[in-house]
């Protein structure tokens, strides 16, 4: 994740905030559904959030988020899930449709995600455990979801493709 976005990996493992994070955002993807994420970002939960990342001039990449909101032990909310780079399935530079953000999950998903909801929870767990005892936990539990998603990417790349938009709405 902290490739993607163009952070450090110290950044990422201290946690961005959300102010910092959000510059990343594309405009036009952050300005769609903010009560619906900020509801998520205050009082935890689901989300799954398709959008446009920024994570260097000129360079925009199409992302899927998947993951939980969480208070954690000393009052922040924090956040956790995984994040798939699906910029090579849109194609011709044109926009398949719009950003999209759910706070909770209108299914249960197919098997491949339901695991990995599965496995963020066991991550968000592991953290809370001493990091002498669980830092082979998290190795395992960080190649795990690596792996997950991998195989959901991959997953929507062999769907359908959607169908076409009229020329002339780029990606900027």
């Amino acid at each position: 994740m902290a490739a993607m976005y163009g952070l450090s990996e110290d950044e990422a493992a201290e946690g961005v905030p959300w102010a910092d994070l959000s510059t990343r955002f594309h405009p036009e993807d952050l300005r769609a559904d903010p009560g619906a994420r900020r509801q998520v970002r205050e009082e935890g939960g689901l989300f799954v959030w398709e959008h446009r990342i920024l994570p260097a001039p000129g360079i925009v990449r199409w992302v899927l988020a998947r993951g939980h909101f969480q208070q954690g032990a000393n009052g922040r909310m924090r956040g956790h899930g995984i994040v798939i780079d699906i910029t090579d399935s849109r194609t011709d530079g044109q926009i398949d449709g719009p950003a999209h953000f759910l706070t909770a999950y209108e299914s249960p998903g197919t098997i491949l995600e339901r695991i990995a909801d599965r496995a963020i929870e066991a991550c968000e767990l592991i953290r809370t455990l001493d990091v002498a005892d669980s830092s082979r936990l998290r190795l395992l539990v960080d190649a795990l979801l690596h792996e997950l998603g991998r195989q959901i990417a991959a997953s929507l790349q062999s769907d359908p493709p959607a169908p076409k938009r009229p020329r002339g709405t780029k990606l900027n």
